[in-house]
């Protein structure tokens, strides 16, 4: 496996990819902190029957971390699809460097309630993502 990897160069599409993966860790981890430093570690242990009472940047942070989640499988598709099918270029690899800033941007005002950049930022990633796509099948 290693030597399989070894010979995939990582593109700026497949590095920006990857941060997007790794951008997951905090999205997940941020609520659950949150959570267990407004309840206790026995709740943390526990099966979290219910929910402690958190401020509302938290549930804001959930949901920002399920539309990640939501958007990942679709922005891995076309990148990947860019990589197999030889068509990354320069042009993609902005799109990708813009779809990775969007998306990072995107969760951190989504958590801090800012909606009109958040949904801006939403819509960037997604006119990014589309721009790789129609480079991709074009």
């Amino acid at each position: 496996m290693s030597q399989l990897l070894s010979q995939i160069p990582l593109s700026t599409d497949l590095l920006c990819l990857l941060l997007l993966a790794l951008w997951g860790i905090p999205l997940n981890h941020a609520p659950a902190i949150a959570r267990v430093a407004s309840a206790d570690l026995e709740w943390a242990m526990g099966n979290r029957e219910t929910q402690p009472e958190v401020p509302d940047w938290v549930g804001r942070a959930d949901r920002a971390q399920r539309n990640h989640h939501d958007n990942l499988a679709m922005i891995a598709v076309v990148i990947l699809l860019a990589q197999i099918s030889g068509q990354a270029d320069s042009f993609t690899a902005l799109c990708s460097v813009i779809i990775l800033g969007a998306r990072v941007g995107h969760g951190l005002f989504y958590i801090a309630g800012i909606g009109i950049l958040r949904s801006l930022s939403y819509a960037t990633a997604l006119a990014a993502m589309v721009a790789i796509a129609w480079h991709t099948v074009s």
